[in-house]
């Protein structure tokens, strides 16, 4: 073979070998939720009184709210949130009702990582700051005002949770884990679960055990989130430019398109979104182009959640699970219809070219937004709701 083949075949070589490694890393992922749920499980059937506590925080809607924004700030993840939420209710450990406002507030949350991203351009001129601060703005915007409309939908109808349990309904799961007989994925992400469970709590007390498989999951889950994203970021590099510089010359639903489709690809909204930064930044794209392309990003990272509830087929409550992770996705799609095929119903953009304006007048005011927004007024809301 000549020097160029040699490449040609390396290449192949290396995309097979990552793409053989990202199936290992969603496999791993599926196990950490199974492990986190299977310790949530353990944890409550020998504590009642903390199930029954819980249980009468997450009534109100405010404290879920609030904790899935500071969860997703600290994690840095939405698809870590609405992971470990969707284990929790195909657990049985939280109602579905009490887990769509973590998954609410996670959405709210996301929008931290692009913030960040901003706040490397704080040392610039003001208007290059502006222009960077406009792309996380109209994301947490539009997250913002999405979060309203649907929270008040929720509490005062249920529409997020008697419609994603319609949705639900319409999958074929049973005790078997299908409706043609035992699943063989179901068996494999229960069963290294359940043997750590059987393990443990032959030497160790059930409190114990809960608290070290819940350790463990979580590690495993954050762990295998950053290389599934790191993995398809070095697959996807390249062609994710190349993608997004063909559609920004076509149409906004395309854009729309392609933001589900590279989020989905990478696992991660906030790496999508960060690469519009320096494009904004350098006049290339406007926020009014970039718009469709985040509402995309949006709906695709909440197919994590929808991966995390397969850990659950053929669980009782596992079809909760995926409810949850549905309501998820609703959420999202339901934004988009609002705030997007309408050109004049494109409130999120028209609020941030003006809010960006007072906010970047003062580098400090942005600085006191996103402490405010992810951590200061989310954990007073946690204090107060919560009692």
């Amino acid at each position: 073979m000549t020097l160029s083949q040699n490449d040609a075949f390396y290449q192949k070589v290396g995309l097979i070998a990552r793409l053989l490694l990202f199936v290992f890393l969603v496999y791993l992922f599926l196990v950490a939720v199974k492990l986190f749920g299977t310790a949530a499980t353990v944890y409550t059937s020998y504590n009642s009184s903390v199930l029954e506590t819980l249980a009468s925080q997450l009534k109100n809607p405010f404290t879920g709210l609030c904790l899935g924004i500071i969860l997703t700030a600290l994690m840095q993840s939405s698809s870590a949130t609405t992971s470990l939420a969707v284990a929790m209710v195909a657990s049985g450990v939280i109602e579905l009702e009490g887990a769509i406002p973590i998954a609410i507030g996670s959405n709210i949350g996301s929008a931290l990582t692009c913030s960040i991203a901003s706040l490397m351009h704080i040392g610039g001129e003001r208007r290059t700051f502006s222009k960077a601060f406009s792309v996380s703005l109209v994301q947490e915007i539009f997250n913002i005002i999405t979060a309203f409309i649907c929270f008040t939908l929720e509490i005062c109808f249920g529409f997020l949770s008697k419609t994603s349990r319609f949705l639900a309904s319409l999958v074929p799961m049973t005790a078997t884990g299908s409706s043609t007989g035992s699943n063989p994925l179901s068996s494999a992400i229960s069963a290294p679960a359940n043997g750590i469970r059987d393990f443990c709590l032959q030497g160790m007390s059930p409190t114990f055990t809960a608290a070290l498989m819940a350790i463990c999951g979580l590690i495993i889950l954050i762990i295998s989130l950053i290389y599934i994203t790191k993995n398809m970021k070095v697959i996807m590099a390249d062609k994710v430019e190349v993608l997004l510089n063909r559609v920004l010359s076509k149409n906004g639903y395309i854009g729309l398109l392609a933001g589900v489709i590279v989020t989905m690809t990478i696992q991660s909204s906030g790496i999508t979104t960060s690469l519009l930064v320096p494009l904004v930044v350098a006049g290339t794209l406007s926020i009014k182009t970039i718009y469709p392309i985040i509402l995309g990003s949006n709906i695709g990272t909440t197919i994590t959640a929808i991966l995390a509830a397969m850990a659950f087929l053929g669980s009782p409550t596992g079809q909760l699970g995926l409810a949850l992770a549905l309501a998820h996705s609703l959420f999202n799609i339901t934004g988009v219809l609002l705030f997007y095929p309408i050109p004049q119903m494109r409130v999120p953009v028209f609020l941030t070219k003006r809010l960006s304006v007072i906010l970047t007048s003062n580098r400090f005011y942005v600085v006191c937004w996103i402490t405010m927004l992810y951590f200061v007024l989310p954990g007073l809301g946690f204090l107060l709701f919560r009692n």
